[in-house]
C-alpha cells in the first residue's frame, strides 16, 4: 500500500493545529507521526518505506508557479474584506477558507511534513 500524508512538526503551534482541525477536519491525533505509525503497526502493516518530501515539493512548486506566494496573496485579500466575506458567505466558510490558504504556506514553512509510506502487511 502507498500512502501519502501530512504530519505536524514541532513547528505547527496548538492553535494553528486546532484551526486545521476546526475548519477543515483534520484530527489532530492523526498529525501526530508517531500516532500514525503506531496505528500502521496496530493494523498489520510494516513500513516497508518512509520517503519525507518535507519541503522539497513545495519549493519546487514555488519556484515554477508560485502557489504559496497565490495563496498568501489571497489569504491577505480574504483577511482584508473579512467584513464583506462572512457578510455574504458566513464566518465558517470564512474559516474554512482562511484554514485552507495556510495549507501550502505551512508545508513551505516546514509546518506539515509531506510523507510518503510503502507499506506491506507484516
Amino acid at each position: 500500500m502507498v500512502v501519502f500524508t501530512q504530519t505536524a512538526t514541532e513547528l505547527l503551534t496548538t492553535g494553528e493545529a486546532e484551526m486545521m482541525s476546526r475548519h477543515l477536519g483534520n484530527v489532530i491525533a492523526n498529525l501526530n507521526e508517531t500516532t500514525l505509525e503506531t496505528a500502521f503497526a496496530d493494523a498489520g502493516l510494516v513500513i516497508d518505506e518512509k520517503d519525507v518530501i518535507g519541503t522539497e515539493w513545495r519549493e519546487y512548486a514555488e519556484e515554477r508557479t508560485q502557489p504559496v506566494s497565490r495563496a498568501l496573496l489571497r489569504l491577505a485579500r480574504l483577511r482584508r474584506t473579512r467584513k464583506a466575506v462572512v457578510a455574504e458567505h458566513g464566518e465558517d466558510i470564512y474559516h474554512h477558507v482562511e484554514a485552507n490558504l495556510h495549507w501550502e504556506a505551512y508545508q513551505f514553512l516546514g509546518k506539515l511534513r509531506p510523507t510518503v509510506y510503502t507499506l506491506k502487511r507484516g
